[in-house]
């Protein structure tokens, strides 16, 4: 399990699990919180929210964990993700070049519309000369996080990552799930997932292995094998639930006939690019639905 680790909401802190008393909220939570556990660094007051969220919460972090600060170090790195990247950044500024009459761009609000702009606070805060990485994903995944810690320690240099989900929508609306990792805590992806889910409330997302993703596939070509054929021969009155996949399209099954057939053979080449040098070829391949998406599914050239 992870031993340090911080949760800020803009109702809530807790540090390594435990809850810690504040009188404020949202933006002002975290000018209490600077002011309770940091004071000494007036660049704060010039960032945006985004880095006063992780400035503060990598503090909290690193005075828990209570080793030596400030001193150069390159086997610690910083990796941090979220959904909204720079955001709330992104729109202070746009606000300032918005208005072709007052199209005053400002470079204090530009400075930080890159969502790294927080890891490299943090890194020049603490002597930092590690990786430095943010990564912007769909949703807060597990997951996706621990892989990309995981990978991080591929690095011989790396023995610890600052790293953790670090989110905000604008000055009232932001998360922030950071921790302290070690190389040696944890020997594989599944084991640092682990941690993160329990500890931090960390979702993940179900994956699809890949033989349920071929099967996901193919059902659908099926289906949609079965619409085309209704509509090129013309059943109107079927619907793709009335064709049984196994069963023959010839004879008793389907009853198609030797002109169908023809109709199938044109089906292919122009919705998969497949074209039968020898008719004969059809005999096989049009033996049931099943049977022609597998051959199309192997085949198919669009």
């Amino acid at each position: 399990m992870l031993k340090h680790y911080v949760v800020i909401t803009p109702e809530t802190v807790k540090l390594n699990g435990i809850s810690i008393n504040h009188a404020e909220q949202g933006n002002a939570l975290l000018t209490e919180l600077y002011r309770a556990y940091i004071g000494d660094y007036p660049k704060f007051f010039k960032m945006d929210t985004l880095s006063k969220l992780g400035f503060v919460a990598s503090e909290m972090l690193l005075k828990d964990e209570g080793k030596e600060r400030f001193v150069s170090r390159e086997d610690r790195a910083v990796v941090l993700f979220n959904k909204t990247a720079s955001l709330q950044a992104d729109t202070n500024y746009q606000a300032t070049i918005q208005d072709p009459e007052n199209f005053f761009p400002s470079p204090a609000a530009f400075v930080y519309t890159l969502p790294n702009i927080v890891t490299g606070e943090i890194a020049i805060r603490n002597k930092y000369y590690g990786e430095t990485s943010f990564i912007v994903m769909e949703s807060c995944d597990a997951h996706i996080m621990a892989q990309q810690l995981m990978n991080a320690f591929q690095d011989p240099m790396t023995q610890s990552i600052l790293g953790g989900w670090l989110d905000c929508n604008d000055e009232n609306h932001f998360e922030a799930r950071l921790f302290l990792v070690e190389k040696q805590q944890f020997d594989n992806l599944e084991s640092l997932k682990s941690a993160l889910i329990a500890d931090l409330d960390i979702p993940t997302i179900k994956r699809i292995n890949n033989q349920q993703l071929n099967n996901n596939t193919m059902d659908e070509l099926i289906y949609t094998l079965k619409q085309q054929i209704i509509e090129a021969l013309n059943l109107e009155d079927m619907k793709p639930e009335d064709i049984d996949e196994n069963a023959s399209l010839f004879g008793e099954g389907l009853g198609l006939d030797s002109i169908d057939a023809l109709e199938l053979i044109v089906l292919m080449e122009k919705n998969y690019g497949i074209k039968l040098q020898d008719p004969s070829m059809g005999k096989e391949i049009f033996k049931s639905v099943a049977v022609m998406a597998d051959y199309i599914s192997k085949n198919r050239t669009k």
